[in-house]
């Protein structure tokens, strides 16, 4: 009955096998990953009775492994353990979670927690089967879900995209950009003033694309991270529609 613990930080990952080993003495053994890939690889090999996953690692991020894991290995049990607790990567759990049938038993968990409680998660994910979820993260798993579009779409709004280049990039018209933005606008900002006396004025003082990036930096929607790899991704793709648009015929009267 093996446990795998995928931690790239060696005196962080040598911490958690000698817990897990010392008081979970009946589970064993203790496989070890250091990367995402490999963590995907022993997963789906050895079949482990937990994951404990960190959630930021070299490869691919904790998250996208428990997707890959979930899909080949549906009922594993998967605990994020993590210094990261953004809400862009709670946003993505819950949303890997949800497509999987029967849904599995997870646990998420900030590091910074104290050995006792961190205990009492590993205990009820491993052997009671049990989601848990570190308390000073309940109310973000509680926020309204964004559809795949809106979580790419606020990437694209901090990396100063246009309504035409998102509508080019997504396949869709301006409009539906323009429409799915606002659905997003009302997800970010619940008290939002539209509608009411305070509307007009809000309209002119405020830039609501800009306001969208920092309400996302301010909930860990985005981080530095997944924005570096989302500008290099977008680098790629801005060389190839220069070249696309470049050989479109031109329109009469534009």
């Amino acid at each position: 009955m093996p446990i795998l613990v995928a931690e790239d930080n060696v005196a962080q990952r040598t911490y958690m096998r000698d817990l897990l080993a010392r008081e979970f003495p009946a589970f064993g053994p203790i496989l070890e990953a250091g990367d995402g890939l490999s963590t995907v690889e022993m997963a789906l090999e050895h079949r482990p009775d937990l994951c404990v996953l960190d959630i930021q690692m070299p490869g691919t991020s904790g998250v996208k492994a428990a997707r890959a894991i979930w899909k080949g290995f549906p009922s594993a049990r998967i605990i994020f353990w993590t210094q990261f607790p953004h809400e862009i990567y709670i946003t993505e759990i819950r949303k890997i979670v949800k497509t999987v049938d029967p849904q599995p038993p997870y646990g998420f968990i900030d590091k910074n927690n104290p050995e006792p409680r961190l205990l009492r998660f590993i205990a009820a994910v491993l052997e009671d089967g049990a989601d848990m979820i570190d308390p000073a993260f309940k109310d973000s798993f509680k926020q309204p879900l964004l559809t795949e579009f809106e979580a790419e779409a606020l990437y694209y709004l901090a990396l100063g995209l246009s309504n035409w280049t998102i509508s080019r990039k997504c396949k869709l018209s301006i409009r539906g950009v323009e429409s799915r933005l606002a659905t997003l606008y009302e997800k970010l900002f619940p008290s939002h003033s539209a509608g009411t006396a305070d509307a007009a004025y809000d309209k002119l003082a405020y830039n609501v694309r800009t306001r969208a990036f920092f309400e996302a930096l301010r909930r860990g929607l985005i981080n530095d991270d997944e924005l570096e790899k989302a500008s290099a991704e977008l680098d790629e793709w801005i060389t190839r529609d220069r070249k696309r648009f470049a050989a479109e015929p031109v329109v009469k009267g534009h």
